[in-house]
């Protein structure tokens, strides 16, 4: 149908706009997901590295998305290390985690040189960025904090390698604490929570949960509040309907969560319901990047504050 000059559009129904609005913006993010998952981890040899190495390993099985699932191992060489933290010792303890009767991994493991005036999380940014990586893995606390011992179990501490990753990487960040579920050798069972505005990013956050990462075992969880990193969503039940619609034509159980606490700010009620439901992976999308260093105040929130692990979704057109 062709509109004449001085005719209106006539307009849908407001409910059939809003599933218009949200299938184009879902379609999108779905394309630009793409079909293949692909995962960079960084590890340095510390305990929280090993289990953001695990975690990367679950989501990368090609037992849980036999979709050419790879995996890129990213270790940044310290010339100075003992020999028990050197590439080759580290090397051959990640493919010990990579292998197994339950895992089939497409991992390589590169070790990475660092310029004198660059630093770890620049180099790793890179590296992820130039492998075209959907995610990037981190511990959230490195060696450094591990060996100096300053609160390096707690789950709010970050060590500088994680919180240059997450303000400078154009790539999201998985973010990996030490009271993080423990994943080694997890196929299924995974339980995911995604905090929508209904933004972009957090549409963007949503297609990466069922497009890539979650499974028919695992479970998703949608929480839609009054607005999630400043965007308004008057009416998070009506919305809330379209992202379950969405998880169960690819047959994911969804569970959905209209804001709770009104008293509360929504960082605190998203952290709230990630300890209720016993989340393994908390996603949030945000409209910050590398280039102004921005990340959303719910999103930084949630990054630092999460006892599970914590996934920041970066929108590449922000």
């Amino acid at each position: 149908m062709h509109l004449c000059e001085g005719t209106a559009r006539p307009l849908a129904p407001r409910s059939t706009r809003a599933m218009d609005s949200f299938e184009e913006s879902f379609a999108y993010c779905h394309h630009r997901v793409g079909a293949t998952l692909q995962v960079a981890v960084a590890v340095d040899g510390s305990k929280v590295s090993k289990k953001a190495l695990d975690l990367a390993v679950a989501l990368a099985n090609e037992k849980r998305h036999p979709d050419d699932a790879t995996l890129d191992v990213l270790h940044v060489k310290d010339p100075h290390a003992p020999a028990f933290l050197s590439a080759e010792h580290i090397e051959k303890e990640c493919a010990l985690r990579t292998t197994g009767p339950d895992l089939k991994v497409d991992a390589k493991f590169h070790a990475l040189a660092k310029p004198v005036d660059q630093s770890v999380e620049h180099v790793l940014a890179k590296a992820a960025e130039a492998r075209d990586s959907d995610i990037l893995v981190v511990g959230a606390t490195g060696l450094k904090l591990e060996q100096g011992a300053v609160h390096a179990d707690s789950f709010e501490v970050m060590g500088s390698t994680c919180d240059g990753s997450l303000h400078r990487s154009d790539v999201s960040v998985a973010i990996v604490k030490a009271t993080s579920f423990d994943t080694r050798g997890e196929l299924g069972g995974l339980t995911f929570l995604v905090a929508t505005d209904d933004s972009p990013a957090a549409r963007l956050a949503f297609a990466l949960t069922v497009s890539k990462l979650a499974t028919f075992a695992d479970e998703v969880h949608v929480y839609a509040n009054r607005d999630v990193d400043g965007s308004p969503t008057s009416h998070p039940d009506e919305l809330l309907k379209h992202y379950k619609a969405a998880c169960e034509a690819r047959k994911l159980t969804c569970v959905t969560h209209a804001g709770r606490d009104h008293t509360t700010s929504v960082a605190d009620d998203i952290l709230k319901l990630a300890r209720d439901i016993g989340a393994d992976v908390l996603l949030l999308g945000t409209n910050g990047h590398a280039g102004d260093e921005v990340v959303g105040s719910v999103s930084l929130k949630c990054a630092r504050s999460a006892k599970c692990t914590c996934v920041v979704v970066k929108d590449p057109r922000a």
